[in-house]
């Protein structure tokens, strides 16, 4: 979807209230354009000494400023509720997106530049939504109004005024044009050094380990130079609108003013043409002249905005239109009996290989590991599985049929992974324990931590299960790790999946954790990811994987019998 296009499928849903603000910001333009010709009036009535005319016009001009105060109020409030609607349904859209595209898009963004989009972005859109609201609505009505209004004061010089207010827009268009160039460049600069404070936030202790804080702080200045940079060019080309446009403003004014003057001179040679001109006239036209020209100075005055708020905006376009997760699959599963891997190929890389013609059949209830070396494949197959990528060639059969066939949702509520780097969000340990199933009691939740022997250690913590806790707060990697298990204890599900889930966690622990396992995965079909190979000796199969294809399979006694890769691999450890 285009820019303008998505902006106004947003004005649509709101065209209700939009008609309201525009009802509004009509009665306060015409209460404000009604008071130069009134106290024009006025004047001229004070000049004939005509009392009752003269206050007749100044009560009518009073009660049309009361009313404008409150239409200005109720348009920009009805303007304030719209904008920040518009946002909020921007900034849920992001988010069902930042869920909605494959992992493969996903991995291809950067994350800080995704926290800019809703965070930095949204508040550019924001203000300039508010501000070219109102000063578009209010700005159209009164030129139009003033229009009719000059031309009822006097034909001739409304002619001269409306001749002469192009050169005003052209030389807005002119400096705009230039600046906007630089307003997406600093928006760019802003998501390259959001991403570098995000990253380094989230490993400052990998960056002080390794005496990387200067090196840090070197490409934090260096990106935030060139933002300094590009933001005062876009800032200063930016300020100039204003000042260009008032002085080509003040200049019109001037010749509008001396041209009135000479025209109350020669007043009567005026008649005949219905061009009647008196002092009331002309101080009730150069107040035209004044207003007429000051929508075009707000628009100036918000340029930056307008500038920054469309910078923003395409880049939130941008990414609303990055296409969704493919989901072609219509059929549910219930039941995981085998899966197989026929004659796979896949690969991130086009031209890279990576796992070609992959062929690997699982039954329900087996115990399968894979291994090998880092780059083998073994992580790119469970990605495979869980549909986070599909094949290039080939299929994965689930009970026989095509994986490509059945929802993603049906396959993944069957599935529950431990992976080795685990995540925990900002919430309690009951929360965080049942993140998979909702629904679950406080009892599931804590016989589920029981088995994954966590409940020793977050009995002991202040709240217990009510403990707030984060993913860098609170918990030690080794008490992160159990609450991930304590999440697939919990779910109970048909395909279990473990990349050196117990890892992080002591000898004894893990011994128990295995057994928990054990017991769990009992008739159920399990696939481990295993590094240190002495976890990994009670499997019913043992897949070996180098360069993405299997070179290797069987129980840990009939591959060290063999005395190939595997046992090649096994002995290294222990040597």
């Amino acid at each position: 979807m285009k820019t303008k296009e998505r902006l106004f499928a947003y004005l649509k849903c709101e065209r209700k209230s939009l008609v309201i603000a525009i009802f509004f910001a009509l009665l306060f333009v015409l209460a404000q354009i009604s008071q130069p010709f009134l106290l024009g009036k006025a004047l001229d009535a004070s000049k004939e000494s005509n009392e009752q005319a003269f206050n007749v016009f100044v009560y009518v001009a009073l009660g049309l400023i009361l009313i404008g105060v409150i239409c200005g109020y109720l348009f920009e409030v009805i303007v304030m509720n719209v904008s920040q609607r518009i946002i909020k349904k921007a900034r849920d859209e992001v988010y069902q997106k930042i869920n909605a595209i494959s992992l493969k898009d996903f991995d291809n963004k950067r994350h800080g530049d995704i926290v800019l989009l809703e965070i930095r972005d949204m508040e550019n859109f924001a203000s300039g939504l508010f501000a070219i609201f109102k000063t578009l609505l209010q700005g159209i009505f009164t030129v139009i109004i003033t229009i009719i209004m000059m031309v009822m004061v006097n034909w001739i010089l409304a002619i001269g005024v409306i001749i002469l207010t192009p050169l005003s827009m052209i030389m807005a268009r002119i400096v705009s044009k230039f600046s906007y160039k630089h307003y997406r460049k600093q928006s760019e600069l802003q998501a390259g050094l959001s991403t570098l404070s995000l990253e380094a936030l989230n490993n400052i202790d990998i960056v002080q380990s390794l005496n990387y804080e200067q090196q840090s702080i070197n490409q934090f200045e260096n990106i935030n130079k060139s933002l300094q940079k590009e933001g005062r060019v876009a800032l200063f080309s930016a300020s100039w609108v204003n000042p260009s446009t008032r002085l080509v403003n003040n200049i019109i004014y001037v010749i509008i003013g001396v041209a009135g003057i000479i025209m109350l001179m020669n007043h009567d040679a005026l008649v005949s043409l219905f061009a009647v001109m008196s002092i009331g006239r002309l101080s009730s036209f150069l107040s035209y002249t004044n207003q007429y020209s000051k929508p075009f100075n707000e628009i100036s005055n918000v340029t930056s905005e307008y500038e920054n708020a469309k910078a923003s905006f395409r880049r939130i376009n941008d990414f609303l239109n990055i296409d969704n997760d493919i989901d072609n699959g219509n059929k549910e599963i219930n039941d995981i009996q085998t899966i197989e891997f026929k004659d796979m190929s896949f690969s991130y890389d086009p031209n890279r290989k990576l796992i070609e013609h992959f062929n690997l059949k699982i039954n329900k209830g087996q115990k399968v590991a894979i291994v090998g070396p880092t780059g083998a494949g073994k992580t790119t197959l469970i990605n495979l599985l869980m549909r986070f990528y599909d094949p290039i060639s080939g299929d994965i059969l689930i009970n026989n049929q095509s994986y490509l066939d059945i929802k993603k949702s049906s396959l993944r509520n069957n599935v529950g992974m431990v992976l080795q780097d685990t995540w925990i969000y900002s919430g309690t340990i009951l929360d965080n324990i049942r993140y998979y199933k909702r629904e679950a009691s406080e009892e599931e939740v804590k016989e589920a931590a029981k088995k994954a022997h966590a409940d020793i250690f977050i009995n002991n913590l202040p709240k217990g299960y009510v403990t707030k806790v984060s993913n860098k707060h609170g918990l030690s990697e080794g008490q992160r790790q159990m609450i991930a298990i304590a999440r697939v204890m919990l779910t109970n599900p048909e395909l279990v999946i473990l990349d050196e889930a117990t890892s992080n966690i002591d000898t004894r622990s893990e011994m128990l954790i295995n057994n928990a396992f054990d017991l769990m995965m009992n008739e159920k079909t399990s696939i481990i990811i295993a590094h240190r190979l002495s976890t990994i000796q009670k499997a019913d199969v043992i897949i070996v994987m180098k360069d993405g294809a299997i070179v290797e399979t069987g129980n840990h006694h009939e591959l060290m019998n063999k005395k190939g890769f595997y046992y090649s691999l096994y002995s290294s450890q222990y040597k």
